[in-house]
């Protein structure tokens, strides 16, 4: 799926996209769909970042009612439910527990009427309307749910999804609408002959042409204005995110409990693992993505301990990360800021710039839409509105794991293990993932790195595997079905892989003994 950037050099685009996470790859498979020539090119992989750092929810933001942003949720809820039908294997039906209790963080009416009106602006959804339920129900509905001073709860529906799978679907669908897609590939400057790339796997620049250009690095975006030398004030305010995974949990329903200090927490369950967060607070983006702070950590383990009953443990923590937003520049606690996207046009010499600012994982692709019909003065309604996503057609084997990896691209793993019986065997024994889908994700994912494979590919909650001998074996079939010439020391391999993981959860065993500490010193 990769393109070599040399094939592109002194070439001339309709657009280029530079940043392949959600919003990026929707905008270029919108575009691609509609025939015209794009490159959707990121200096590291797809999803690298925040695509890959979300709550992993698409909802209509329920929160955002009472900001007043009746629009915004409107637009959300009407795409949760064409995504709950373009890839059903990806976005899956979310029952979402609501409780209140006597310490407060919300009216119980303000959110009866929020939820009412909620269900009204999804119009005819697939999903259940919302229901009262009494303390008692609301336990039995997420058993672990604190019953001391619960009054008693909503039960709303919402979706949940694998936002790393779900960027590569949107990028499989540019690919095969012809766009072509460049990884591993930095724009370092521009000028008038075009944007100036450099291939980091050759170092080689190559220069390539069009007459508009989308900024989609979300928190990045000031950076790669500065470096196309575009004039103007920043425009982009970061915010950082940080979540926890804790061990899988039985049933389906969420949490989505307001905290007496008014902000919002999520208890998601995944089959692989419990997703919970999340934080807001300012923090600039200086280089890559860190990992949460120990007082996230701390913030996050102290809401689940007014939560839940028994409460977990820091040494409950399987996994870390924390996602930077790109929200408007501005003033005001991050938490209150619109988060309607909006897109800022500036002349560079290359072209014309166009910075996409905020945006929701939900909402990508009738942003995308949006984008692409104002760039090129569009009147036609996009395509990917009546699209499935790779993925997302065929009938629903829900029995079968594959599938919600992979929906009816089933078809392509199970070709692999006809090719090759022994790649029916699991990679690990501690991961669910067999043999032949580390191949399915060099052939056909567009994994480059063995990172990439390992980490964005082959997508578990609580992290890759990273016990030496699954890794010595994942290793040795990566060289034999790699793509690209990369990765070839064994030992740098698994190290460089290790380093990515740690930059990614900090390091989680001094993060467990900080926090059992903390609470120690509560008790």
């Amino acid at each position: 799926m990769r393109t070599d950037p040399r094939e592109l050099h002194g070439s001339t685009q309709d657009l280029i996209v530079v940043g392949a996470g959600i919003q990026g790859a929707a905008i270029a498979r919108d575009a691609a769909a509609r025939g015209l020539r794009v490159v959707l090119v990121d200096a590291r992989d797809l999803a690298a970042g925040t695509s890959s750092r979300s709550s992993r929810l698409v909802h209509g933001g329920l929160r955002y009612l009472k900001q007043g942003h009746l629009a915004l949720v409107r637009e959300a809820l009407q795409e949760r439910e064409r995504l709950l039908r373009s890839c059903p294997h990806l976005v899956r039906p979310l029952p979402m527990l609501m409780p209140f209790f006597r310490e407060g963080g919300v009216s119980p009416l303000a959110m009866r009427v929020g939820t009412a009106l909620y269900a009204r602006l999804a119009g005819h959804s697939t999903l259940p309307r919302p229901r009262r339920l009494d303390a008692d129900a609301a336990v039995a509905a997420f058993p672990g749910l604190r019953r001391q001073g619960l009054r008693h709860a909503i039960e709303f529906f919402d979706a949940a999804t694998q936002d790393t799978r779900l960027t590569l679907a949107n990028v499989l669908a540019a690919a095969a609408a012809g766009a072509k897609i460049v990884t591993h590939c930095a724009v370092v400057g521009g000028g008038g002959d075009g944007l100036y790339l450099v291939d980091a796997l050759t170092d080689i620049e190559t220069i390539v042409r069009a007459r508009h250009v989308v900024n989609a690095t979300g928190p990045r975006a000031d950076a790669l204005r500065a470096a196309l030398h575009a004039a103007g004030e920043p425009l982009v305010r970061q915010s950082r995110g940080s979540h926890l995974v804790l061990p899988p949990r039985a049933g389906e329903t969420a949490l989505a409990a307001f905290l007496p200090d008014g902000r919002i927490q999520f208890v998601v369950p995944h089959q692989d693992g419990t997703l919970c967060g999340t934080t807001d607070v300012d923090d600039e983006l200086a280089g890559d993505e860190g990992a949460p702070p120990a007082a996230d950590v701390d913030y996050l383990l102290d809401s689940l301990r007014f939560l839940m009953d028994p409460a977990p443990a820091a040494a409950d923590v399987r996994f870390a990360y924390a996602g930077w937003r790109s929200l408007p520049a501005g003033k005001g606690p991050p938490g209150a800021l619109n988060r309607e996207a909006f897109v800022v046009d500036e002349d560079i010499a290359s072209g014309r710039l166009h910075t996409i600012v905020g945006g929701k994982l939900t909402t990508h692709r009738s942003l995308a839409e949006r984008v692409v019909r104002r760039i090129f003065d569009l009147r036609e309604a996009s395509p990917t509105r009546g699209q499935s996503l790779p993925g997302g057609d065929g009938p629903r084997e829900v029995t079968e794991p594959l599938w919600w990896r992979h929906g009816s691209r089933a078809a392509l793993v199970r070709d692999l293990v006809d090719e090759e019986p022994a790649w029916r065997q699991p990679l690990c024994p501690h991961r669910p993932f067999l043999a032949a889908e580390l191949v399915h994700a060099l052939r056909h994912d567009g994994a480059v790195t063995f990172a990439d494979t390992m980490l964005r590919r082959l997508v578990h909650s609580q992290g890759p595997c990273l016990e030496e001998s699954c890794l010595l074996a994942a290793h040795a079939l990566f060289l034999r079905e790699r793509q690209w010439p990369v990765d070839d020391d064994p030992a740098l391999a698994r190290a460089e892989l290790r380093l990515e993981v740690e930059a990614m959860t900090g390091d989680l065993d001094v993060l467990r003994a900080h926090a059992a500490a903390v609470t120690a010193a509560h008790t």
